[in-house]
């Protein structure tokens, strides 16, 4: 990718991985650190809205295939995009779990320390676990895997294929970026010294929180590429489309024309978020022949500032910020207050750092919910006299994305035992869930964001907290477990209506069959037994003999109406209860009313 002209997404990605290295360069200082954690926490809000904008273009997919005729063609496109968007959540689930672990080995375990400026320092135990681990070779086989296992579903499809810009990993060493070219010392390190020897936990974290974006941004132009073939007349039948790890890659499909920016990207689809920060400011310091002179009187150093709305912003959109001089005294020692608090001081520069929360009754059609605090700076203003200032700040939280993932997507199994694991990607590492279940009982498990549960009412909800901090709330329905089929065998052995029963049975085995998706998928809650029924000897309307059944049978012997079965005699199989055995071992009682007549030749 050095060799040639490269496109404006190259460009962004070889100035991200500049803005890493150039910090990197400079000493480990906290002022260092908060670039990193800043850089990390607007990615992360933009993360978030990538992951609402694409799960929405998978649901108008899905909508397009239904209000045009639901052809076959078209549902194996929406099949193609749902493989896709799996594939995309299970990628980012693994980098935020790398993330977790790196907090882990970083903090000794206890991860509730992982933004101290202690921990951020740290550089020896990442790069132990990234580079001397081989967790940075894994991770590069990963990002390098995607868009080739995207690429070779969509091919399937038998239309365009992504292009040759958007297959590029972004996974990249010095080799691959245009900027090291003449950087020969760089250009020898492999992928994981290049990455992450020696860097600082708050650069990996940083680095890491990237490359999800980047995929997210990937998955968004697969996604409306495959919007555009709903309605176009594809040919293949969903079945055909097998699950994407067995998929094989595909060449790229070169586009007509020079592709300045590229055309498939649909970026002016794509969302925008706008945390109110500052960037980069430049510093001039002002000739002390005018410290009491003109307009400066006073003053000893001015900065040129720019405030962005956004400085995350996805390919062609806008970039907005205002652009002013910043005028101050390095004399003055200001104290600052946020709703009447004392804030902790910094370089002259109050430090505001709450948790955010919002009541869901707050959040708006967009899922934003505005909020608003108070500042106030009071100087000393070298008179013997003090100034204050105040101001409003608004602010929007954005409502948190919560990714439930269970044997059953949205349906839960009355008294199952449903296995869950609940996520808030864009809480990352410091997640640390708690669950509070209404409708059902329930185990939290071992496993960040594992939680059991099982139903005891049809409506179920499970509130999600996260290190004391409400997140949200997801709501279930909870279904009945669908019956078994009855399956009588006489001796064990199928019987054909058609031919009828050759030789006088000795027993019969009494079969539950479960519903083959169920028992698949909740093989421990899906064991059926007969519990109350009657087996008839009858010839024509006259009753010859009977057997009851009175609890959990699984076959009945017939010893005792053998002697009188004869030829033209019929063996009817009347059941009236049958009980469900859960993954506790509890019989729950069944009604179930069916019957089953066998003709004796």
């Amino acid at each position: 990718m050095a060799g040639g002209k490269e496109t404006p997404r190259q460009k962004m990605i070889g100035m991200m991985y500049l803005v890493l290295t150039a910090l990197l360069a400079l000493q480990i200082k906290d002022s260092v650190l908060e670039k990193f954690v800043l850089m990390e926490s607007g990615l992360e809000v933009s993360n978030a809205s990538f992951l609402d904008y694409n799960q929405t273009i998978l649901g108008d997919i899905q909508s397009d295939v239904v209000n045009q005729g639901d052809k076959q063609g078209d549902q194996a496109v929406a099949k193609v995009a749902e493989g896709v968007r799996n594939y995309t959540n299970g990628l980012a689930a693994y980098l935020d779990n790398l993330k977790y672990e790196l907090g882990k080995v970083s903090t000794g375990g206890d991860t509730s320390k992982l933004r101290k400026r202690s921990t951020l320092k740290k550089y020896e135990e990442p790069s132990n676990y990234m580079v001397n681990q081989g967790f940075a070779d894994e991770l590069k086989a990963k990002l390098d895997e995607y868009p080739e296992k995207v690429n070779g579903l969509i091919a399937l499809l038998g239309k365009d294929t992504m292009t040759p810009e958007w297959m590029e990993s972004i996974a990249l060493k010095a080799d691959d970026i245009k900027m090291y070219e003449n950087n020969q010392e760089e250009k020898k390190k492999d992928y994981a010294d290049f990455n992450f020897y020696k860097a600082p936990l708050a650069s990996v974290l940083a680095q890491l929180t990237f490359y999800k974006n980047q995929i997210y941004s990937k998955e968004a132009v697969a996604l409306n590429k495959l919007k555009s073939f709903v309605g176009t007349a594809v040919s293949v039948n969903p079945n055909d489309i097998p699950s994407i790890e067995s998929v094989q890659s595909a060449p790229a499909t070169q586009s007509s024309e020079p592709q300045q920016v590229a055309e498939n990207d649909n970026v002016a689809n794509t969302p925008s978020t706008t945390p109110s920060q500052p960037s980069n400011t430049s510093s001039d310091a002002i000739d002390p022949e005018d410290f009491l002179t003109g307009a400066f009187a006073g003053i000893d150093y001015a900065e040129a500032t720019v405030l962005s709305e956004s400085n995350i912003i996805t390919a062609g959109l806008p970039f907005k910020a205002q652009a002013f001089l910043t005028l101050g005294n390095s004399k003055l020692e200001p104290t600052v207050k946020m709703n009447g608090q004392d804030v902790t001081m910094l370089g002259g520069r109050g430090q505001i750092d709450f948790p955010t929360s919002a009541r869901e009754s707050e959040y708006d059609a967009n899922g934003l919910a505005k909020k608003t605090f108070e500042v106030e700076i009071t100087a000393d203003d070298g008179t013997g006299s003090q100034i204050t200032r105040t101001t409003t700040h608004e602010y929007f939280v954005a409502r948190p994305v919560i990714d439930v993932r269970s044997q059953s997507v949205d349906v839960l199994y009355l008294n199952c035992n449903n296995n869950l694991t609940i996520n808030v990607p864009a809480l990352g590492p410091v997640y640390q869930p708690r669950f509070t279940v209404t409708g059902a009982t329930y185990t939290q498990g071992s496993t960040k964001g594992q939680v059991s549960v099982v139903p005891n009412n049809r409506a179920v909800k499970i509130d999600v907290s996260s290190g004391g901090q409400y997140i949200g709330f997801r709501e279930f329905e909870a279904r009945n477990v669908p019956l078994p089929a009855l399956d009588v065998r006489p001796n064990g052995q199928v019987y054909n209506p058609n031919v009828g029963l050759t030789d006088m049975p000795t027993r019969l085995d009494l079969r539950l069959n479960p519903d083959a998706a169920f028992a698949e998928k909740y093989p421990d809650d899906a064991n059926f037994y007969v519990t109350k029924g009657t087996i008839y000897l009858t010839r024509g309307t006259q009753r010859k003999g009977q057997i009851r059944i009175d609890g959990l049978t699984p076959d009945v012997d017939l010893s005792s109406i053998r002697a009188r079965m004869a030829s033209g005699d019929q063996l009817v199989v009347s059941i009236e209860e049958i009980a469900r055995v859960n993954y506790k071992s509890e019989q729950i009682p069944i009604v179930f009313v069916d019957n089953m007549t066998m003709i004796i030749n």
